[in-house]
């Protein structure tokens, strides 16, 4: 009745955890009652090199935390055997739900995808996601996550409903990406969106989107070409400059400590696999162009499309100094949640999907290749940071910590020229093809 759970599969159901047990204890072995009602972890304590054993179960809001907890094993054995005792009378017992008795303010388990928008104000990637059976992992991870998601405005999941659709899922993206990396994540205050702090390190997170036209305007999407350039970079400009106006760094809470804006491109359905490029251009107002062995660095001075334009160079505008970085990632989509689903164990297992892209095989590669791999656990890993770039500002009055970030790609403007540092197997783009009856690709 107790079964081993993979690592990706705990993970995903219990995101209350607190980062700081890392500091003492090692999480060894994970384990689950036949219907998930309770969880299981030993640990190995790196303090005294004993082992102990924690007992989960979901309180009233859905939240796996901490019901019962032993101490001072001297071996792993003893520590699985009290473990598995445990979880054999509480899931014996019946229960479902372990009243915590915590002072919360919400009173009601978050559930994103119980409806409470009329159909006709539905997104359509939100009905897409709720009744699309190939899409089962996604669904499944979002639904699991969100128990735990602290929504300071009160209207998050009627705008995930509707047509704030694109903004929230970047949004749950971030928290994450942000509990991947051991953050702990504070949400009472409304804005900005994440206050964190990490190994005694404090730094903020505003998330801003760049958004598909509303007028039907069409432009050709040619990735070598100047026009789309420029289109994308004054579409990033407005974005982030709205943010930059907000003047976030003038709040109590945020006075003193890095400042980052966290930027999305949900232009097309499928993303943008060169937005990394055209945002890094518009950040620093140059461009790197290859002329055999040697970089070449051409300034831009404006970014110009029909009758827009919009001066180039966001590190250099007055108040910019206050932003510390510009993180971007093209992975806060459906897909992404799709694959890091189908990890954790989401949905219909059955469903195959492929993921094609290019990406650095190892931090020291040359330059990146093309991969293809079958999203098919254990074989297949990823991690929520992959392809997460942070553009540090060179002006920052207060510079952000790469070690953060350990896993993103860095980008850095030293003397004029580009310094950037990614991790193994970082994706500069990728897309992932459903093999499935609904043949769905995003």
């Amino acid at each position: 009745m107790i079964k081993p759970i993979s690592t990706a599969r705990f993970e995903a159901l219990c995101f209350m955890r607190r980062p700081t047990i890392k500091f003492y204890a090692e999480e060894r072995e994970w384990y689950s009652d036949q219907d998930e009602n309770v969880l299981g972890i030993v640990l190995l304590d790196k303090i005294d090199h004993d082992w102990s054993c924690v007992v989960l179960g979901r309180d009233a809001l859905a939240r796996f935390s901490a019901i019962h907890q032993d101490v001072s094993y001297p071996t792993v054995d003893k520590a699985r055997e009290a473990l598995h005792n445990q979880m054999l009378k509480y899931g014996l017992a019946g229960e479902t739900v372990f009243p915590q008795g915590l002072d919360h303010k919400r009173q009601k388990i978050f559930q994103l995808f119980h409806p409470i928008q009329p159909i006709e104000k539905q997104h359509p990637d939100f009905v897409f996601l709720s009744k699309a059976t190939g899409y089962s992992c996604a669904k499944g991870i979002l639904a699991e996550i969100a128990y735990t998601f602290e929504d300071p405005d009160g209207n998050y999941i009627e705008q995930f409903q509707g047509n704030g659709f694109d903004a929230r899922l970047w949004e749950l993206y971030l928290y994450a990406a942000l509990h991947e990396n051991d953050f702990n994540i504070n949400r009472e205050f409304h804005a900005p969106d994440y206050l964190c702090e990490k190994d005694g390190v404090p730094l903020v997170i505003e998330a801003t989107t760049v958004n598909p036209t509303q007028d039907g305007e069409v432009v050709k999407e040619d990735p070598d070409g100047v026009e789309i350039a420029n289109y994308m970079a004054i579409k990033f400009a407005n974005a982030l400059y709205a943010k930059l106006q907000r003047r976030y760094w003038e709040l109590d809470h945020v006075k003193g400590i890095p400042l980052i804006l966290a930027v999305a491109d949900f232009r097309k359905p499928e993303g943008i696999y060169y937005s990394a490029k055209v945002l890094q251009e518009y950040l620093y107002g140059q461009r790197q162009s290859r002329e055999g062995d040697t970089y070449v660095y051409t300034p831009i001075q404006e970014h110009v499309y029909r009758e827009r334009r919009k001066p180039s160079g966001f590190f250099a505008l007055p108040d910019s100094e206050n932003i510390s970085a510009v993180l971007f990632s093209d992975g806060g989509t459906i897909s992404k949640f799709h694959r890091m689903g189908k990890l954790a164990g989401f949905g219909d297992q059955e469903v195959k999907m492929l993921r094609v892209g290019h990406r650095y095989e190892t931090s020291m590669s040359p330059g990146a290749t093309e991969f293809r791999v079958m999203v098919d656990p254990p074989g297949y890993t990823e991690t929520w940071s992959e392809g997460i770039y942070v553009f540090h500002n060179p002006r920052a009055k207060y510079p952000l910590a790469p070690e953060l970030f350990p896993d993103a790609g860095h980008v850095f403007l030293t003397n004029g020229q580009y310094a950037i540092t990614v991790s193994d197997r970082f994706p500069t783009w990728s897309k992932t093809i459903i093999l499935s009856a609904e043949q769905k690709t995003q």
